[in-house]
């Protein structure tokens, strides 16, 4: 080996075997500060996103309750309201206008305690 294969076994690792302009590198770091600009974006917008399909949902399980609850009751209350076949029910259903007014009608603060 010559004194000048030595030598460029020396300098290996500690240059670069490339060099580049100061154009390129300019515009390297432009390219790299857009593209982190741009996934910054979207990863915000990525967020935007799942807070608002996040809040629809809640809001669709909140009216989807509020409505099932709503049902729930209005059946219950149907369910009391229709007529049932006891005997003081078809006794009090088969009296006229004119019985039922002559009933006797008492206040809660006419009944006597005992």
């Amino acid at each position: 080996m010559n004194t000048e294969d030595s030598s460029l076994l020396r300098d290996v690792g500690k240059r670069l075997p490339y060099h580049e302009g100061e154009e390129y590198l300019d515009n390297l770091l432009e390219q790299v500060a857009a593209t982190a600009v741009r996934h910054r974006s979207q990863a915000r917008a990525r967020r935007h996103w799942a807070l608002m399909i996040t809040s629809a949902a809640a809001v669709v399980l909140l009216v989807l309750g509020i409505g099932l609850s709503v049902l729930n009751s209005n059946e219950k209350i149907m369910v009391t309201a229709s007529p049932s076949s006891s005997p003081m029910d078809e006794f009090l259903n088969s009296l006229t206008d004119e019985e039922v007014a002559q009933l006797p009608y008492y206040e809660i603060e006419e009944i006597p305690e005992y």
